[in-house]
């Protein structure tokens, strides 16, 4: 497959497990036009922004935007690096989130809004409001927080709503499968066996070996979180089942 049949086919496997993508996108982008700086152009910083679907759908609405992905995936990343379509309005780093001192790597410059989508559930509590409290210090004042992701319903106090939710999620995945989207390992085997990717699947190989399951948490910890770092406004904007797209503001 070439890159650009790669991301295609990122974006069909994607949406598989997000029934809704495209709408919680849009709302993720009117969001960001409301909180568009007057005389001069839109920063965005995504966080966990894989080949850079998010990156890439700022930068077509907003044709001034400057948009900074941070991802620790060599694969994801050599392929939005390759499909760019925005040239330097757009740059994709290899940054760990976990690690001290990542604030200090995507540039002096401050960000109007921090974007993530179905990426931060990688992230373990303790590391994920870390990351929280460390956000102000690279965003302007009146900033906005915007994250899509499956917050998922807690089995012990929420079953009903887990097994609708999961069942609902489940039927959607399977009709898009049928109608040929890649599965998740096919999606992976194919980047992993792209010919001159051969460094990039070594070292995804490598840093993804150790991985294991992250705690999840649900969306009343993800907006304590977030006024414990000194937000405000923290809401959700979107939400069909456990998918949600949460909100917050700084002051």
């Amino acid at each position: 497959m070439t890159p650009e049949e790669l991301l295609a086919a990122w974006h069909i496997q994607q949406t598989a497990f997000i029934e809704f993508r495209d709408q919680r996108v849009k709302a993720m982008l009117e969001m960001l036009a409301a909180a568009h700086p007057e005389g001069r152009p839109l920063r965005v910083l995504d966080l966990g922004c894989g080949p850079g679907s998010l990156c890439d759908a700022v930068a077509d609405r907003f044709p001034d935007a400057e948009v900074v992905g941070v991802d620790r995936d060599p694969i994801l990343l050599r392929l939005g690096r390759e499909t760019n379509r925005h040239g330097e309005r757009m740059r994709l780093l290899d940054l760990d989130l976990t690690a001290p001192g990542w604030v200090h790597e995507v540039g002096r410059e401050r960000f109007d809004a921090v974007v993530s989508a179905t990426a931060l559930h990688w992230l373990n509590p303790d590391k994920l409001a870390g990351l929280y409290v460390a956000l102000p210090q690279v965003l302007n004042p009146g900033a906005v927080f915007l994250n899509a992701d499956h917050l998922y319903f807690d089995g012990a106090t929420e079953p009903f709503l887990k097994g609708v939710a999961e069942e609902q999620r489940e039927k959607f995945r399977l009709a898009a499968i049928d109608s040929g989207a890649m599965t998740w390992e096919a999606w992976w085997e194919a980047a992993r066996s792209v010919p001159g990717w051969e460094a990039e699947a070594k070292e995804w190989e490598e840093r993804w070996s150790d991985k294991s399951p992250t705690v999840k948490v649900s969306l009343e910890f993800h907006l304590s979180a977030l006024r414990a770092a000194g937000f405000v406004e923290t809401t959700h904007i979107f939400r069909w089942f456990d998918d949600v797209v949460v909100f917050a503001r700084l002051p």
